[in-house]
């Protein structure tokens, strides 16, 4: 139950950053912080439902590299870099073909989302700094981390970390 939990608070963390990512195109290094916390913490309680440890420290540092270089040739932000490192701990090796081909499927959807938006009549609704203030103001802006994040939740899917946790509560509450 406690993995479920942690577990839990680490999806509730991303979303928190997914907003945060949108309404302020910035993702908070405490959020980061959080997230790999919490996968240390729930590797602690269930290290059976994660596999080798090295698979994920392998996938932190594979993904922190690419990102770095995103990051530093401009292509996405530093908040993003960091996040997508933090929730490849989370999907390790096995998890991470699933989690890159996620992240990619909504990563193209925000960036046609984004044409659209720039498309549209300009609206004095959206705070300055938003991602949609960004775009109405002719920059190139996606708000990646929910496209990180909708990446690394499905993986954890498709890798059975979630049906796992949730045959441990169906478990527990009969």
């Amino acid at each position: 139950m406690l993995l479920a939990l942690l577990t839990l608070t680490a999806f509730v963390t991303t979303l928190a950053s997914c907003v945060s990512d949108f309404r302020h195109m910035r993702i908070p290094n405490t959020h980061v912080l959080i997230v790999a916390a919490l996968f240390f913490a729930a590797f602690v309680v269930s290290p059976e439902s994660f596999g080798a440890w090295w698979e994920h420290g392998a996938a932190f540092v594979i993904v922190l590299v690419v990102t770095y270089i995103m990051f530093a040739v401009g292509m996405i932000g530093g908040g993003d870099a960091k996040l997508g490192a933090a929730l490849a701990l989370w999907v390790g090796l096995p998890g991470l073909a699933a989690y890159m081909f996620y992240m990619a499927i909504m990563g193209g959807v925000l960036g046609i989302a984004a044409l659209l938006i720039r498309k549209m009549k300009k609206t004095n609704v959206s705070p300055a700094g938003s991602w949609i203030a960004e775009i109405q103001s002719g920059k190139n802006a996606v708000p990646y981390g929910i496209a990180i994040t909708f990446g690394a939740w499905m993986a954890l899917w498709h890798k059975g970390l979630i049906h796992h946790i949730l045959d441990e509560i169906i478990i527990l509450i009969h």
